[in-house]
């Protein structure tokens, strides 16, 4: 066990939880408890089953995702541990540019808004399906291990749950603007997946959140997360595409 995955792994799934388990948890009849348990069995799951590639994470590899990670954090913008941690190891033309155009799959939640019915069971199933491709996209790039993957996922799904609670801030959080965030993260992730390309959960999440707001009078979240979470994009491709001048530079001082 590489404990630079855990520690990652730790980080990523609290930042997903924080985003995508508080609409669900607070802004529908769904409540905390259901949403909690729905999360943990979607991610654990996602992972055991995934067939994305496995990342090794070594120290300097991860010092160097930490440190970032806690600047842009300490400045309010959202670093993709994943994408990061992904494009450290190997930076892709087809990935980069389907991180950059990620924010055009929230799109689709405007459709979802306008067409949904209610259902009374689609929060939880569109929970469990978000947190199974997260599982599946995200959190087996790190760890594949069924028990190390459920202690990851208690602690980084309880934290994360806990401040989720920020959602409630939001004004007009409906059952059908969650669904529909949820159908447009399953859709991304899945098409992502089919290419074996980790992405920014929250990314998606967070452009969903602004697009629906247009579905309605009351404005559901400030542009200022997207752009921040975007920021946090453009930010991991560029780290990665400096990466490996950085890391034979402090090997030669070495």
């Amino acid at each position: 066990m590489e404990i630079y995955n855990v520690v990652l792994a730790v980080v990523l799934i609290y930042n997903n939880s924080l985003v995508l388990l508080g609409p669900t948890a607070w802004g529908t009849g769904v409540g905390p408890k259901r949403a909690f348990v729905m999360a943990i069995l979607g991610q654990f799951l996602g992972a055991v089953s995934s067939n994305m590639p496995l990342l090794k994470i070594d120290l300097l590899e991860f010092l160097y995702i930490t440190s970032i990670y806690t600047v842009l954090t300490y400045i309010k913008v959202s670093l993709p541990v994943a994408v990061v941690s992904y494009a450290v190891k190997e930076v892709r033309l087809d990935a980069v540019l389907f991180w950059l155009l990620t924010p055009l799959f929230a799109l689709t939640s405007y459709v979802f808004c306008k067409t949904l019915r209610k259902g009374q069971f689609l929060p939880l199933v569109t929970l469990f399906l978000v947190m199974y491709t997260f599982g599946y996209n995200n959190v087996a790039l790190f760890i594949r291990d069924p028990l190390i993957v459920v202690l990851i996922v208690l602690i980084g799904t309880y934290g994360g749950l806990y401040f989720s609670r920020w959602v409630l801030e939001l004004a007009a959080l409906r059952t059908r603007t969650v669904v529909s965030i949820n159908l447009s993260v399953i859709l991304s992730s899945l098409v992502a997946t089919f290419f074996k390309i980790p992405i920014s959960f929250t990314l998606v999440a967070y452009t969903s959140l602004f697009i629906t707001s247009y579905t309605q009078r009351f404005r559901i979240i400030k542009a200022e997360r997207f752009i921040k979470s975007y920021m946090g994009i453009l930010i991991a491709v560029l780290a990665a595409a400096i990466f490996p001048a950085l890391r034979s530079l402090l090997l030669q001082e070495a």
